[in-house]
């Protein structure tokens, strides 16, 4: 997401939570999403909001949301077995745990490829 797309971005958050949008805070969400399109990030501030009202948005919730997506995805493609004992679903795991997925990273890989 270049600054301008990020602008516009925070534009619509201050439609739902009356922030005030500056350049300097469309340079950081900017260099904090740059893998991230502004469409992407306006359907996931959407599927957020509705389900965390009263909630100030912050990028990070973006990524979160956007992580929840990529398991849900991952999770349809099945029929997987249950989790083994004492272990949960990506998606679980990632609405429990702030950090799930952050220091191996998340990509989406085929299914053909999983596995």
């Amino acid at each position: 997401m270049d600054q301008q797309e990020a602008f516009r971005l925070l534009g619509r958050a201050s439609a739902v939570d009356n922030r005030k949008v500056t350049q300097l805070a469309a340079i950081v969400w900017a260099e904090t999403l740059p893998d991230m399109s502004y469409d992407e990030a306006a359907d996931l501030m959407n599927e957020f909001r509705r389900d965390n009202p009263g909630v100030y948005l912050e990028p990070g919730h973006l990524q979160r949301q956007k992580r929840i997506r990529l398991a849900r995805t991952r999770e349809a493609r099945g029929p997987h077995p249950l989790p083994p004992p004492g272990q949960q679903w990506a998606v679980d795991a990632i609405e429990q745990q702030s950090d799930y997925g952050l220091a191996a990273g998340v990509r989406d890989v085929s299914h053909d490829d999983a596995g």
